[in-house]
């Protein structure tokens, strides 16, 4: 579920060509002749699986490992439970996979990096194997499986594991759609399904038979919450059909209703539609020994009631009840949980054929009857396993991965095969979230023409830099995304980001504060006036009070919860959650809004009042608050907590802590310290004045990169020691921010390298932190790049690549296609400082570019030396204190 749920403005698409270095000579074989490797096998989607203990998830990225689509809302993967830690705790899985934790389940639907209580693994199957004796089908802790981690493989289109009791699983995917192949092991082979010992399956006795398949499906099945219970989700109630299918096996179809997560949505409806198929060469044959006997009984299918509770401990003694009829109906209160059995066996007594089963399984918010058509539509009965694999990775490389290719010369720099990794699998991360539901919203109707994205987990993680990423639609029907606002909120941890969302793409695709107009990067039909409507109602308007448990004041579903202290004083005090926050992104948010009022052509108070309110962040600055760093001197003027008359709380307040940094601190995930590089991103030359000047701006950059002066606080999971936190997205743009101080280009080369090299990796904990729903990934790809996006404004810092050649394709798909290429001549490990840089031929002064000239397409030649140069010299970029307009 999102955080706040607003249309996608679509996907950054790229286009690389092969470059030729007229700088170096190359010893290496030219591209002719040798084979083009598919960009998708470059891709590793267990890069962000495992934290920084070897094989632990825990301060991992959390990413998604299993089979999807470009912003597919089918997610199909293995659901993980990672209990029974020597210290009796247990670690949520927010993507479904943790690398030690034993199966539970297949299910449907999952996010990708994303932190506080899990949200979804919601439909589900599990494959079980031979006697089932030894099982509750009630209870997951009886027939959870783990597996073998070496026979374990993810790849775009493609999740493949093999459990301990043999049975191999393999997951592709359809958007809408989860393709489940399951290998029955040979049962003199076989091991046991579980050493849990229970006195039965159900609460009769049932035959059972060493040589039998199943598939249960349990609909009360969940990710839980297993660090923050009250957050947990919840299955509320359900229906569940059984019928036989056109090929004589059994099928299934229906619905349930779950509430909980981590963003406390309302109770929300799924609904579902599987059915089965016994490939050629199988010799599996419904069985119905396992399932009650009656007269209108499916072969091979049973279903099965009990007594569902959410809150009672993870193994409990509840027997599943058989039920002789195919239907079942479960309501909100009855506590029932609702589930199904399908068993199949061999044909022959000792096996020669295999034993492998194929699951199709559909999803829609809208009906179980559109789960079904998208189980026809995209799992044709004509197209096998190997054929939707084939389309999945074809889609990838069509819609994404080849909007980014590297010039394949033999360069060194090019045929770097750990950074191309890294570059295509931080690009696939990109496009796992948001999730693209066009037609399947229940509230209001989505279609081709206005397309509905959703899963925006969190926009304050994604609004830097990843929806800066989604600048450039790879399609018209993602490009005319119109706003889509509606009552699905999660929770807003800071400001009102959907504010700053929606005003970039406005003032980069239709009119900038400047004046210059956009080339139509955005559709015509995107309708401004209903956006403008909509981010001054977060600027106006003050949202219910939300009950919350972890946030005294509450009102943190949607809209600014701070709005009363904001309005009546200019910022905000200690009577709210999270103050310093509020306090210095709502002006964050008001300057996006002003941006808009400016080229919408409003009232011209209405434009003041919007510029006024932008600087208010200076209201949160204390210009007395002070630190000290062993070595370094004193470091004066920081954001803090005041009070409502005005005068400044320093109660508990430390400029290198963030106190919990929790929601109910004064600042949210992030230090102070860094908080301030953070508070105006629209006016930089401001708070550098604040900072005493570019020379103490300068040297409070510098202190920050240093090792040994942070520390690791609450719920911060800081990345190493330093201030600077690359985890963490206020620290985002920090590394650039020396772009504003003229001759200091060189500094932000130094500290994105370093950064780059030693936070991420191809490796399983390739990223110092969870990714957050594709931020960290975007940020790797924009520095590989060389460059940055500032939020809200046209404006992109330039560091330098990390590739020789790269070509962009921007806006594919729109009349404003164009293409960028970016060049680094003489690039080497040695090599790398900018000593000059040329855009379409003539030499910059200034180490930024704006939209309007990126837009154009063109040629940025970075042209590189081993020792640092001060050619950056020119104009700084634009600050809102410093502009005349």
């Amino acid at each position: 579920m999102p955080s706040k749920r607003q249309s996608s403005l679509s996907r950054l698409l790229f286009w690389l060509t092969v470059f030729e270095s007229p700088c170096l000579v190359s010893t290496a074989a030219s591209k002719q002749g040798r084979a083009q490797q598919p960009l998708w096998s470059f891709v590793d989607p267990l890069i962000g699986t495992v934290g920084p203990r070897p094989g632990s998830a825990i301060a991992g990225g959390n990413s998604f490992p299993g089979a999807s689509l470009p912003w597919g809302m089918a997610k199909p993967g293995i659901d993980t439970s990672y209990i029974g830690l020597p210290n009796g705790s247990a670690v949520d899985a927010n993507a479904g996979y943790t690398p030690l934790g034993n199966v539970m389940a297949v299910s449907m639907t999952h996010v990708s990096g994303s932190g506080g209580a899990p949200t979804y693994g919601l439909i589900s199957q599990m494959p079980l194997f031979g006697n089932l004796a030894s099982v509750n089908l009630a209870d997951n802790m009886t027939y959870a499986q783990n597996r073998s981690l070496h026979l374990e493989s993810a790849t775009v289109g493609l999740f493949t594991t093999t459990l301990q009791n043999g049975i191999k699983i393999e997951i592709t995917s359809g958007n809408h759609t989860g393709f489940m192949r399951y290998t029955f092991p040979n049962p003199e082979t076989s091991k046991n399904q579980s050493a849990f010992n229970v006195d039965s399956t159900m609460s009769e006795p049932l035959t059972t038979n060493e040589h039998d398949a199943h598939v249960l499906v349990d609909l009360t099945h969940v990710l839980p919450a297993y660090s923050t219970m009250a957050y947990s989700q919840k299955y509320v109630r359900g229906e569940l059909h059984v019928r036989s299918s056109s090929n004589s096996l059994p099928s299934y179809y229906g619905s349930a209703t779950y509430a909980g997560g981590w963003p406390q949505p309302d109770a929300h409806t799924i609904h579902f539609c599987g059915n089965f198929s016994v490939p050629a060469g199988s010799v599996l044959t419904p069985t119905s020994d396992h399932v009650q006997q009656s007269p209108n009984m499916v072969p091979g299918a049973g279903t099965f009631t009990w007594q569902h509770n959410p809150f009672l401990p993870l193994s409990f003694t509840a027997r599943p009840v058989p039920r002789g009829y195919s239907d079942l109906r479960s309501y909100s209160g009855s506590g029932m949980g609702l589930g199904a059995l399908f068993s199949w066996s061999s044909t022959q007594e000792r096996v020669n054929g295999s034993l492998t089963l194929e699951a199709k399984l559909g999803i829609s918010y809208i009906s179980a009857a559109q789960a079904c058509s998208h189980v026809q539509e995209e799992l044709p009965h004509a197209k096998s396993f190997d054929d939707i694999v084939a389309h999945g990775r074809q889609e990838w490389e069509d819609k994404i991965l080849s909007k980014i290719q590297i010039g394949d010369d033999g360069d060194a720099t090019s045929n770097n095969a750990t950074l191309k990794r890294m570059l295509y699998s931080a690009l696939y991360q990109t496009g796992l979230m948001p999730i693209d539901k066009t037609g399947e919203c229940p509230v209001w109707n989505s279609s081709d023409s206005k397309p509905y994205y959703d899963d925006h987990y969190t926009l304050w993680d994604t609004r830097t830099p990843a929806f800066y990423l989604d600048l450039f639609p790879s399609s018209p029907r993602k490009a005319s995304c119109p706003l889509a606002v509606q009552n699905w909120n999660g929770r807003v941890q800071g400001g009102t980001h959907a504010d700053m969302v929606l005003a970039d793409g406005f003032v980069k695709s239709v009119r900038a504060l400047s004046g210059e107009t956009g080339r139509g990067e955005l559709d015509s039909r995107i309708d401004w006036e209903e956006a403008y409507r909509a981010v001054m109602k977060d600027a106006s308007v003050m949202p219910e009070r939300n009950a919350d448990p972890v946030a005294f004041d509450g009102a943190t579903k949607e809209g600014r919860g701070a709005l009363d202290d904001y309005l009546s004083l200019g910022f905000i005090t200690r009577n709210h959650t999270r103050s310093v926050s509020r306090g210095v992104e709502y002006p964050q948010n008001d300057f996006a809004i002003y941006s808009m009022a400016h080229g919408l052509k409003k009232s011209q108070e209405a434009v003041n009042q919007m510029r006024e309110r932008a600087s208010w962040w200076q209201n949160q600055w204390n210009p007395t608050a002070n630190t000290t760093l062993k070595g370094l001197g004193i470091f004066t003027g920081f954001p803090g907590p005041r009070n409502a008359d005005k005068t400044w709380n320093v109660t508990a307040y430390d400029p290198l802590s963030c106190g919990t940094c929790g929601w109910d601190a004064d600042i949210y995930e992030a230090k102070i310290w860094e908080t301030a590089f953070s508070v105006a991103p629209h006016d930089m030359a401001k708070v550098i004045d604040v900072m005493g000047g570019d020379e103490a701006f300068v040297r409070r950059l510098d202190a920050s990169f240093m090792p040994g002066l942070g520390t690791s606080v609450g719920a911060n999971n800081d990345a190493g020691s330093a201030l600077f936190n690359p985890g963490n997205e206020p620290s985002f743009a920090t590394p650039f921010l020396y772009n504003y101080v003229p001759g200091m280009h060189w500094k932000t080369v130094n500290q994105t390298r370093a950064i780059v090299d030693a936070f991420y990796t191809d490796a399983r904990n390739g990223y110092p932190g969870n990714i957050d729903g594709g931020a960290l990934p975007s940020w790797l790809v924009f520095n590989l790049m060389g460059m940055f996006p500032v939020p809200g404004q046209p404006l992109y810092l330039l560091s330098a690549p990390r590739f020789s050649w790269l070509k962009v394709s921007l806006f594919s798909g729109t009349a404003a296609e164009t293409w960028l290429t970016i060049r680094a001549r003489n690039l080497s490990n040695a090599c790398h400082y900018p000593q000059k840089v040329t855009w379409n031929g003539q030499e910059l002064d200034r180490a930024w570019l704006k939209h309007s000239e990126m837009a154009q397409g063109g040629e940025l030649v970075f042209y590189m030396g081993d020792e640092p140069k001060r050619w950056d010299v020119g104009k700084r970029p634009w600050s809102l204190s410093a502009a005349s307009l």
